[in-house]
């Protein structure tokens, strides 16, 4: 039970869906002062994060499964690891210049691009990092998530101490569930949490 619970974990809080799950909650935050008259604007904010950091990551991952240049859409082996994480910040960087003139209040604009530009370099110091050492990429996305609602709590007035508490509690299931499957040891794991986060919160409470 505890393994299936684990398995369920891993693919709903899967790396490629994180970002989306942060452009959702940074529109609820937002939802009050900017998108209360047309609810357009955040359904396309979250469409496109869906497609550049989703989909096209997740179809890249297929075509080179095709080509025989991974054995497993899982990529247990950190070694078929690089490919996919580089093309995957690439998709990152698309989504950050299509994102560049949206039509948003600037400080939300500023916030969002961040956001994307932290998860870039989080996942480009992955892909480096997994040459030498398999580090967990479900920690350093749900660390970024945390880094980013973390840095925007303490930008705000009101900060959303409710989402911030509740990403806490789910990063901590979902290294749980790592942890379960034997996917990653706890160092893995904890490093990938650290990376993650550090690199968003810097990127949204320091620039």
């Amino acid at each position: 039970m505890e393994k299936r619970f684990a398995l369920f974990l891993t693919y709903c809080f899967h790396p490629l869906l994180i970002p989306t799950y942060g452009m959702a909650t940074l529109c609820w935050i937002f939802a009050g002062p900017y998108f209360i008259q047309d609810y357009r604007v955040p359904l396309l904010l979250i469409s496109i994060t869906l497609v550049t950091t989703g989909v096209l990551p997740a179809l890249s991952a297929w075509l080179l499964l095709r080509s025989g240049l991974l054995q497993s859409m899982e990529m247990d082996d950190r070694r078929e690891r690089l490919l996919p994480y580089l093309s995957t910040a690439l998709y990152y960087l698309l989504a950050y210049y299509m994102l560049k003139n949206f039509p948003v209040p600037l400080v939300m604009l500023r916030i969002i691009r961040l956001f994307i530009l932290g998860a870039s370099a989080a996942i480009l110091l992955t892909a480096c990092i997994n040459i030498f050492w398999k580090i967990s990429a479900h920690a350093v996305a749900s660390g970024g998530w945390c880094g980013s609602l973390t840095g925007l709590s303490l930008m705000l007035y009101a900060p959303p101490y409710y989402f911030l508490f509740s990403v806490f509690f789910i990063t901590g299931f979902v290294g749980f569930a790592r942890l379960k499957l034997e996917a990653h040891s706890p160092a893995q794991v904890y490093a990938g949490f650290l990376l993650g986060f550090l690199c968003t919160f810097f990127l949204l409470y320091f620039i």
